[in-house]
């Protein structure tokens, strides 16, 4: 982009063409720093604003080959969900890339990698740079992260990252061309300050056990999903008013459209060091019930 690009008023706030010479240079250090701390050595890395433009993003890609992306059979994102066929007619396209969402936030469902019969795309929004880190990057073909959730790195700003071998150079050329579209200043500046910092932790290692427990009306309380994830999801098909507030002020959700419960943690650390933090579910489930 020559200096034209930008409005008189703009040029002199920004430096001209250099504001996106600035973005470049911030994009690829911050390029480098991901693939060193999360091992992702193996992967051409991108980045983008949200996992719903990396999804469109590749899904166009993909399409201009003849391939359709679909979801794979099991819960996704209600927008995932909402922006996806769950199959593809036969005879039509090639079918063989699946959208599989790693965890399922809804419930703690952990979906397996498995490659042995399709390519998949993964929604990593809530494995990455978590306990199951290394399920992600030793099994994944393409993954999808945003930084702002476990990571917790800043918002704005999506990861793509793409096994070379199993996609061609023209849809991981295009892939790039899409990322300078992406040329927001602030979130790459926040990025490379939170990595930087004094200290800081990349991975959110909180753990939480299964969790099973009767509560005072002689309901039994038990965790669905995957132990030893950051997060631990119940069934609960009724949650009064004042439950749902009490929710809130623990920063756990409650899903109507699911009838679940999800209380999270988050507990900065290293790859391959989880924290237990089940006592810590026990306490907000004695809140939420009462449980003296």
């Amino acid at each position: 982009m020559d200096p034209s690009a930008l409005s008189p008023q703009l040029q002199e706030q920004h430096g001209g063409g250099h504001f996106y010479k600035k973005v470049n240079l911030l994009r690829e250090a911050l390029r480098e720093k991901l693939t060193e701390v999360y091992r992702l050595e193996q992967y051409d890395v991108f980045m983008v604003q949200s996992v719903s433009i990396g999804l469109a993003m590749l899904s166009h890609l993909l399409h201009k080959q003849n391939i359709s992306l679909s979801l794979a059979n099991h819960q996704h994102y209600q927008p995932i969900d909402m922006l996806f066929p769950h199959s593809i007619a036969a005879g039509t396209e090639n079918s063989g890339v699946q959208i599989v969402t790693h965890i399922n936030p809804y419930t703690g469902e952990l979906n397996a990698l498995d490659q042995s019969t399709h390519r998949i795309v993964v929604d990593a929004s809530h494995s990455f740079a978590t306990n199951k880190h290394n399920d992600l990057i030793n099994n994944g073909s393409i993954f999808l992260a945003p930084l702002h959730k476990h990571a917790s790195v800043a918002v704005g700003l999506t990861l793509i990252a793409v096994r070379p071998e199993e996609y061609s150079m023209l849809l991981r050329s295009e892939l790039r061309l899409f990322e300078r579209a992406t040329v927001s200043e602030a979130p790459l500046q926040m990025a490379l300050e939170t990595i930087n910092a004094p200290g800081w932790q990349p991975f959110n290692v909180a753990s939480i056990d299964a969790v099973d427990i009767w509560l005072p009306d002689g309901a039994r309380l038990q965790s669905i999903g995957e132990p030893g994830l950051p997060l631990c999801c119940f069934k609960v098909p009724s949650f009064t008013p004042e439950q749902r507030q009490t929710v809130k002020e623990l920063n756990g959700s409650y899903f109507e459209h699911s009838n679940t419960l999800r209380l999270s943690r988050w507990t900065r650390g290293q790859n391959g060091r989880p924290v237990n933090c089940t006592g810590s579910i026990f306490e907000d489930i004695s809140k939420l019930w009462n449980i003296r």
